[in-house]
């Protein structure tokens, strides 16, 4: 029987969600680009429900301010009487920033949970398939030496084994997701991998011997490096473009730019570098394929939006409706 409070316990959750996805398609590469689609899709609603709010309070707001503008110059020096009126304002047009901010807030700390989470999660178990991975090589490559006594025809087994994990851990040029697209090596460092295993001294030094040789026939008389920074060139590119498309779709046309966008224009791409050159190409293929979905969504939203907009142009106070609502009137002997 499945055990929820295991598998919601620390990187359970996504790892075998991956393995699931893995399972199906066989390729990590491909299973965590299908996962992340398919997870998007999921968050869809919540994300759908975010920025037609967020679109829809930024077109109302933008139709109030000439009304707005007024009453900044009639009460420009009374801030206590401004926000009051301002406020009788958005009760009037049965409008105002609470629910579109909760909404983006519940959205934000959502992705972040996710974003981080997943992180973690990957990282942690790409180390752990690369100590696999090689653990399967090596015991491939002593098996049979161990049977035949022939180093050529274990090193020939030990190849025809790596072409089996291959189709798992490798993709198109990357040749092991579980390292990053850089010029490591594709393999587990051997340091690492001896402490992970607990050899003794004795151990250590005849599985260095066999190190030196598995890694030499697979990657030549040079080590080959597992990619070549594409990935994280693309994470950091499609998130900046995302951003960017997103805030001109969403943004009213005439309006500039709020400092908001502009700070997040400078923030998001800097943080999925950060993450994408600390962590594997599994991520990195996260944060591309996460991107490129929010840019689809944006985008589709965008259209929707503008096209149900358009009897609004020329006429923006058609988006103002005002709420039933008796308004009172200040006192008389309001001084100023």
């Amino acid at each position: 029987m499945l055990n929820f409070s295991t598998l919601l316990a620390g990187n359970n959750l996504w790892t075998t969600l991956i393995n699931v996805f893995a399972k199906w398609i066989v390729n990590y590469g491909w299973a965590i680009i299908v996962f992340t689609i398919v997870l998007k899709l999921v968050l869809s609603p919540l994300d759908i429900l975010q920025r037609v709010s967020s679109q829809k309070q930024t077109r109302v707001m933008s139709a109030m301010q000439p009304e707005i503008d007024v009453l900044q110059k009639k009460y420009g020096n009374d801030k206590e009487r401004l926000n009051q009126e301002t406020n009788k304002l958005y009760k009037k047009y049965n409008t105002g920033l609470g629910g579109s901010c909760l909404i983006m807030l519940i959205t934000m700390v959502l992705n972040l949970v996710i974003v981080f989470s997943l992180f973690g999660a990957v990282r942690a178990y790409g180390n752990d398939k690369l100590y696999e991975s090689y653990r399967e090589l090596d015991d491939t490559y002593v098996a049979t030496l161990q049977v035949n006594n022939n180093e050529q025809e274990a090193i020939d087994a030990t190849k025809e084994k790596y072409s089996e994990l291959k189709k798992q851990n490798g993709w198109l040029w990357v040749k092991n997701v579980w390292k990053s697209d850089t010029k490591t090596s594709q393999f587990v460092n051997f340091d690492d991998y001896a402490k992970h295993e607990k050899l003794d001294d004795a151990a250590k030094e005849q599985a260095q011997v066999r190190y030196e040789v598995i890694t030499k026939a697979i990657d030549g008389e040079k080590a080959q490096a597992n990619g070549y920074y594409v990935l994280i060139v693309l994470a950091v590119a499609v998130s900046f473009l995302t951003q960017f498309l997103s805030a001109k779709l969403l943004q009213p046309k005439g309006q500039k730019m709020n400092m908001t966008n502009k700070v997040m224009f400078a923030i998001i791409p800097v943080t999925m570098f950060i993450l994408a050159i600390n962590s594997n190409v599994i991520y990195t293929l996260y944060i591309i394929a996460n991107s490129v979905m929010s840019a689809i969504i944006s985008t589709i939203i965008s259209l929707i939006m503008r096209k149900r907009d358009k009897k609004f142009e020329g006429n923006e106070q058609l988006l103002l409706k005002k709420k039933n609502v008796e308004v009172v009137e200040y006192s008389r002997n309001y001084k100023k």
